[in-house]
């Protein structure tokens, strides 16, 4: 961990048996987690699973809460699947039940109405129709899937495929990627190796990661305003 700053903290590691470089950004204040993306560290899911399951632990004996980590996506993606198929079999959308995050007030109000009477961390919602002839209305569909894409669940389509058959689509394949100015494998590992034999910061480490928590909070921003 480089520094400690007001809306995050830059992390870069290296795993010394396979050589792969990670960076990543942790923005405390909106709760958003940048990771580099390399196909070597797998889908954005397993990304995501692989963070959960690091933090949760740590996170559930100091503070007593469940760590959750969802990609963030587009809301507009799902109702741009809805649009242009004419067959939807099945939808299912997953909902983890309410904490600090800014996110749907109406799905927000229900979950939090569920959990007083069952406890329950995370809920499913699932329709389905053999015809294919599933209606999606956007109310209520809509809240829940605005109180997913901010990363509080997850959701997934079935509508009949481009050559016959059925289709599967998921906000997986929906998650956001933003550019950032990230530095180089080749880069990354230099300023490792000068570090362990310095003892020292590499020479432009500091400033490097305060253009990128600048971007960060930009883009955290932006974020925000989404859909």
């Amino acid at each position: 961990m480089s520094g400690d700053y007001t809306q995050g903290c830059v992390i870069r590691q290296r795993a010394d048996l396979c050589s792969v470089s990670l960076v990543a950004v942790f923005d405390f204040l909106d709760q958003y987690i940048f990771v580099q993306r390399d196909w070597r560290f797998g889908t954005e899911t397993q990304i995501a699973n692989a963070i959960q399951s690091g933090m949760r632990d740590s996170i559930l004996a100091k503070y007593n809460h469940r760590v959750f980590v969802e990609p963030k996506t587009r809301k507009a993606e799902f109702w741009s699947i809805v649009r242009a198929h004419k067959k939807i079999y099945r939808l299912e959308i997953k909902l983890i039940s309410p904490n600090i995050l800014r996110t749907n007030e109406k799905a927000r109000e229900a979950l939090a109405e569920l959990k007083k009477l069952y406890g329950q961390d995370e809920m499913s919602l699932v329709l389905e129709n053999d015809s294919g002839s599933l209606v999606i209305p956007k109310n209520p569909i809509a809240d829940y899937v605005d109180y997913a894409s901010e990363g509080e669940g997850k959701w997934s389509l079935v509508t009949e495929g481009e050559k016959g058959g059925k289709k599967k689509h998921s906000s997986e394949k929906a998650a956001i990627s933003v550019t950032l100015p990230i530095p180089t494998q080749e880069e990354i590992y230099n300023e490792g190796q000068l570090e362990l034999e310095t003892g020292q910061p590499a020479p432009g480490r500091e400033s490097g990661d305060a253009s990128l928590i600048a971007q960060v909070v930009l883009e955290s921003e932006s974020l925000a305003r989404d859909d």
